[in-house]
């Protein structure tokens, strides 16, 4: 079963400017993909598999969002042509997943 059969969620490619903290190092990046349950996001300095980290982000009209995510896979920078981290978002406020799901309405929508 791949990663993609396993998501519960549809998850549309998007680029937003991600910051997150590694090891008390404070890193930006780009997502590459999102759904209304997490993210791709580019990094060659990922958390290990399990832990968490903060992120912030600007989407649709939400300015500066800030929530925690759980690391549940990496593709390690040595092994992966496309090196990240699929995180899952932890408690994502209501209108962060309402805006997340109308973009990914959108997108579908776009695509078809």
């Amino acid at each position: 079963m791949t990663k993609a059969d396993r998501r519960s969620s549809v998850r549309v490619p998007v680029k937003y400017e991600i910051n997150f903290i590694n090891e008390d190092d404070y890193l930006i990046s780009y997502s590459k993909d999102i759904s209304a349950d997490g993210m791709f996001i580019r990094t060659n300095n990922a958390p290990a598999v399990g832990e968490r980290t903060t992120l912030t982000f600007t989407i649709g009209d939400l300015d500066q969002i800030t929530i925690d995510a759980k690391v549940i896979w990496v593709n390690d920078a040595e092994s992966s042509e496309d090196p990240g981290m699929g995180v899952q978002f932890v408690r994502p406020p209501k209108n962060l997943k309402e805006t997340i799901l109308s973009i990914v309405k959108r997108v579908a929508v776009l695509e078809a």
